[in-house]
């Protein structure tokens, strides 16, 4: 079995969701961005409960925007670097 990336255009940035043995979401993009990334794990044909990480690369507004909406759609942990989480 192999790991399988499936991008998802926000707009302007590009979230990433990652799946393997589990599924995880690489950043979140800007505020208001959920449609997007519903559309986006609909059309990778993965369920919102199946997202069990998000990934936070760092503090940047088009970074970490939607991370509640995300969360709180997926019900997913958030995970990001000590140092950026201020």
């Amino acid at each position: 079995m192999g790991i399988d990336i499936y991008p998802i255009h926000l707009g302007f940035d590009c979230s990433y969701i990652v799946k393997d043995e589990g599924t995880i979401m690489i950043d979140c993009g800007e505020p208001k961005k959920l449609k997007h990334f519903m559309q986006g794990i609909e059309k990778a044909s993965i369920k919102p409960e199946e997202v069990r990480l998000i990934v936070l690369t760092h503090g940047h507004w088009d970074h970490i925007g939607s991370a509640k909406d995300v969360k709180e759609a997926t019900g997913a942990k958030i995970a990001m670097h000590e140092k950026e989480k201020d």
